[in-house]
């Protein structure tokens, strides 16, 4: 009987909990046992296969103390006795593999964001690599986060991008409906995203194009702080932010762009999702989108923090539909490379040798 425990921080909305989502299932057909442990009580946003055990640290141990909930884990695993535990988020992964030590368990780590330049001291990011040699196999979504792990760690150290979930009947649907005078932007709304960026930026491209509106899709501390500075920038009314969707993708066919302005990414599963549709995606220039995209061929990319430049290639796109299409039709090509059966092959593959 094999069995696999995977942990995360959470099922909510975020890119690392749809990879959780996406994989549920050929996780499912080929262990005989698998359980998600999550450490966080946090309601459960993405529909997970029904075979997949699902446990909540935080309620079983009924404490939010890191400690108690390491000591619960540990016990946890030794019961268990899995053949394998995936980890997914680096500070869970440093959480997983402290609590794990000495133990005979095959351990795979799952870096879910560009770690460069994340710890402001040098010291912290030589702990986690210290710690990391404690795993059996590292897993990230690019070569940019690769070059992160060096000496003995990139030996471990295996790329596998995300799979777009998308099915094989919506690729390339964007560039055959009617398009809307629509921004669109879908992240979650905290500073990593940037989207006080992407709201000033917008505010100057309205001044020669009045009748666009933005809508940003995704829940987060900051919505009452960016509404008040759209409102402050006289774009209030333009301005929407609907919270995260389920039908997501139905939802942004008919915008003419997508912005992601991120400081800070791993591979932004909206990105590749938006590309596969065929909308022309605006992206800052990191991990993920510096991979994928090939400037004004199957989409644009800006520097970070740059509003002149984000307007600037707003204005390209809302001024010129052709090469708006074209770009589209460039992207939607991504979905052969990364296509949801291709990337969970490459999950089970690495796994399982």
């Amino acid at each position: 009987m094999s069995k696999l425990i995977v942990s995360g921080a959470t099922l909510a909305a975020g890119g690392a909990e749809r990879v959780l989502s996406v994989l549920s299932t050929p996780l499912a057909d080929r262990y005989d046992t698998v359980i998600y442990v999550m450490w966080l009580d946090v309601p459960i946003f993405y529909d997970i296969d029904k075979r997949v055990r699902k446990v909540c640290i935080e309620k079983e141990v009924g404490s939010k103390s890191d400690i108690k909930k390491m000591l619960w884990f540990r016990k946890f695993i030794k019961k268990e006795q899995p053949d394998i535990l995936l980890s997914f988020l680096e500070p869970y992964n440093l959480r997983v593999l402290i609590s794990t030590m000495g133990l005979s368990i095959k351990t795979f780590v799952a870096e879910r964001n560009d770690p460069h330049g994340v710890n402001k001291y040098w010291i912290i990011d030589q702990f986690e690599k210290l710690v990391y040699r404690l795993a059996d196999k590292i897993l990230v979504q690019t070569e940019t986060i690769k070059k992160f792990f060096d000496g003995a760690l990139a030996e471990r150290t295996s790329v596998i991008y995300n799979p777009v979930n998308l099915q094989e009947e919506m690729v390339g649907k964007a560039l055959k409906v009617g398009k809307k005078k629509r921004i669109v932007s879908v992240a979650r709304l905290m500073p990593q995203k940037n989207h006080d960026i992407l709201i000033k930026a917008f505010a100057r491209f309205s001044k020669n194009h009045s009748d666009y509106t933005l809508t940003i899709y995704g829940n987060g501390s900051q919505e009452e702080e960016l509404k008040r500075l759209a409102e402050s920038l006289g774009v209030g009314e333009e301005v929407s932010m609907p919270g995260a969707s389920k039908t997501i993708h139905e939802d942004i066919l008919d915008a003419e762009m997508m912005c992601l302005v991120s400081s800070r990414e791993g591979m932004s599963n909206s990105m590749i999702e938006s590309m596969c549709l065929g909308l022309p995606c605006i992206c800052t220039k990191v991990s993920g989108a510096i991979d994928l995209i090939k400037d004004g061929e199957n989409g644009l990319l800006v520097n970070i923090g740059d509003v002149d430049g984000l307007v600037e290639k707003m204005n390209l796109i809302a001024d010129n539909p052709d090469k708006a299409k074209e770009i589209g039709i460039n992207a939607s090509q991504l979905y052969k490379l990364i296509n949801k059966d291709r990337i969970c092959k490459k999950w089970l593959d690495v796994l399982e040798n």
